[in-house]
């Protein structure tokens, strides 16, 4: 090919590459953008006449192209909710984050592009007289709205993201309402089927500098006294002290101890608080009450052991509160409120799907009459579903925003009793530096009055007529379930009758045991449910399968009364205390039992039992161990004892037969004499 022509072709191609390079498409607009935004400073908190209104917070790409020319806008409707109803109704819909978006100049944040994984902090501040609205009494969702121009140069109207929170405004002259903040916490591990903790390292996660029970426990701590309740399980307090003192811990786990000094630290700061605050108590590791109630021929024992869990760790830990009920969402029925009354003031913590016309002027705490007797009902209604993160300034406006409602409320019916109780969700970790939210600052309101769940319990509460429904669509944990935890709950029941009283730990571990099994967790698991079950129940039988009895094949009496040897075998970790009962074939036999007797553990001791027959040459007896109170343990083989005494009759018999055989003799040998005699007496007279 000559030059000229290879010059042409190289411009042809040149062209060719051109065109195609400016007719390809640019990336298409991102259709779904995967933005976050979280509010983490408000100011002010409620709206004050001539306040300017300044929201900071950070939004973070989550998409794997940049954003450019990003800003975040302030978005506020015009009038606000008066009604707790409209509030979630717009949530509901989507609208809470609807309203005029402030675009005057210096009113938005201006942020540049927005790489792909990076997070950028945003700050708006909107005077108050550009914010255009009405200043009724209310509560306003108030949104930070982001604008972004995508990877192909388009740049809609329509946010890429939005974060809500909530504004109150407050009417002149209202009064404060009950106010309450409740702090679920609940233990994040569980025992595996070996007995040990599934994740320890997990749990001291959760409670290290960052984790969500430290975060959590920091927050609850920054409010004033008497404003705040805690919803505890005594199986945290438990679980953190066995990482503590490093008991339960498998051994490929490698915890330090620096690890377990951490862990005894939290511990006793938790106590601390907890021991400071108002206290109502779950069962051990949070139970499903309504897998309990409907399996009624389980849920007796198994209640049982959840009870004894509860008090043994409340004791230990030197703790008191108010017993309480938590079942899951959709999970309360009336069957289930019924069982679980108990003593009329043991509440029972529900959501209002579970109670049909219920109304927030009720109050969160109503009595509801069940087929058993009144029950108290705390009603957990908290806003939900808010679009953008939850940090703890959203959850300190919510709060106020039910305050705000409430006193609406009650300033337009004398009669309402409508609050603000609050209940943090107990998964939620209100992220590093939680007090610098100004949750604390809620109880400094005018329209706010710090209270406990109890101080709202112990005032006069209204009356629910609804009807609770008769079913529950909830998946429960299974009756295999149930029923392991009924076998181990046995097994554990039947070691803790033989133990001596200076071990009294055993009772508290099998019934914890037994309570682990029955926790809500399990509804999300089921056939790990069932594997961790099986396996421990199974331990507990294996376990009880080392106390023996043993006898001789057969024992053979040298009369109608004597002793023969059993021996008990102990080859469990505890000293034990049993008894012996006997039971014969022949029910007119009465056979004495042996007093209980103390067995060391690993030891075995050997008795003499004894028998009296009576008329009885033989019988077959069954050797039973037993505990004090008459509950049978383990058993022997059944074993035959025989007399080897002859009898009255006979004796008398052989007896009679010497007599003749004696009078015979006498009688042979005297007409011998007498015959002797007389040829004596012939052969004189020849």
């Amino acid at each position: 090919m000559s030059s000229h022509r290879r010059r042409i072709s190289m411009a042809l191609l040149t062209t060719i590459v051109a065109t195609l390079l400016v007719s390809a498409p640019s990336q298409a607009a991102d259709k779904d953008p995967d933005l976050a935004v979280t509010i983490t400073t408000l100011k002010p908190s409620f709206l004050k006449a001539g306040s300017d209104v300044t929201v900071r917070g950070t939004i973070t790409n989550n998409d794997d192209h940049p954003w450019r020319k990003v800003q975040a806008y302030l978005v506020i409707p015009t009038n606000p909710f008066t009604t707790r109803a409209q509030l979630d109704d717009a949530i509901a819909n989507g609208a809470a984050n609807s309203g005029t978006r402030v675009i005057e100049t210096g009113a938005y944040d201006e942020l540049g592009t927005l790489a792909p994984g990076r997070s950028v902090a945003f700050q708006v501040k909107v005077p108050h007289e550009q914010l255009g609205i009405s200043g009724s009494a209310g509560v306003y969702p108030m949104g930070v709205q982001v604008l972004g121009t995508d990877t192909d140069g388009s740049r809609s109207n329509d946010a890429i993201a939005a974060a809500t929170t909530f504004l109150p405004s407050i009417a002149p002259g209202q009064k404060p309402v009950p106010t309450t903040v409740v702090w679920p916490f609940l233990v994040p591990d569980y025992r595996a089927a070996d007995g040990n903790y599934h994740d320890p390292l997990a749990t001291l996660t959760s409670i290290g500098a960052g984790g969500q029970l430290r975060n959590l426990l920091d927050l609850a701590k920054s409010l004033p006294p008497r404003s705040s309740t805690v919803l505890l399980d005594p199986a945290l307090l438990v679980g953190i002290d066995d990482i503590a003192n490093k008991r339960l811990i498998a051994k490929k786990v490698e915890l330090t101890d620096l690890q377990a000094s951490q862990a005894e630290r939290f511990l006793q700061e938790l106590l601390a608080y907890v021991r400071s605050q108002n206290v109502w108590i779950l069962g051990f590791d949070r139970p499903d009450v309504l897998a309990l109630t409907d399996n009624p021929d389980l849920r007796r024992g198994l209640t049982a052991a959840v009870d004894t869990a509860t008090r043994s760790a409340l004791t230990t830990y030197q703790l008191t509160g108010r017993r309480v009920t938590w079942p899951t969402k959709n999970g309360a029925t009336a069957g289930l409120l019924r069982a679980e009354r108990r003593d009329g003031e043991t509440p029972l913590i529900v959501t209002p799907s579970s109670v049909p016309g219920w109304e927030r002027r009720l109050g969160s705490i109503v009595s509801y009459e069940s087929a058993s007797g009144p029950i108290p009902l705390l009603v957990n209604d908290v806003i939900a579903n808010v679009p953008g993160g939850s940090s703890v300034v959203s959850l300190r406006q919510r709060i106020l925003s039910d305050a705000a409602l409430a006193g609406l409320q009650r300033a337009l019916d004398p009669t309402s009793r409508a609050d603000a109780v609050t209940m943090v969700d107990p998964t939620w970790n209100p992220g590093p530096r939680p007090t610098t939210g100004g949750l604390a600052s809620v109880f400094s309101s005018p329209f706010t009055s710090g209270s406990t769940l109890d101080d709202v319990l112990t005032r006069q509460v209204s009356k629910y007529s609804g009807r609770v429904p008769a079913k529950s669509t909830a998946r429960t944990v299974s009756r295999a379930q149930l029923q392991a935890a009924s076998d181990l709950s046995k097994a554990g029941d039947a070691l803790t009758s033989i133990v001596t009283d200076d071990d009294q730990s055993v009772d508290a571990t099998y019934s914890r045991e037994v309570a682990g099994l029955l926790g809500v967790r399990w509804r999300s698991d089921p056939p790990l449910g069932i594997s961790v079950a099986n396996n421990l129940a199974s331990r507990a039988v294996a376990e009880m399968a080392k106390i023996k009895i043993e006898g001789p094949p057969s024992v053979t009496l040298s009369s109608s009364s004597g002793g023969f040897p059993l021996t008990i075998i102990n080859e469990t970790s505890y000293d034990l205390r049993v008894g012996i009962d006997l039971d014969s074939s022949n029910p007119a036999l009465d056979v004495p039992s042996v007093k209980p007797v103390n067995i060391a553990a690993g030891e075995r001791q050997t008795l003499t039992v004894n028998i009296d027959l009576g008329q009885q040459s033989t019988t077959q007896l069954t050797a039973k161990l037993v505990s004090s109170g008459g509950a049978v343990i383990a058993e022997s083989k059944a074993f035959n004892v025989r007399s080897s005494q002859i009898g009255v009759v006979l004796w008398v018999a052989i007896g009679l037969a010497g007599v003749l055989v004696l009078v015979a003799l006498f009688r042979r040998f005297h007409r011998r004499r007498t015959g002797s005699s007389t040829t004596e007496r012939l052969a004189d007279d020849d």
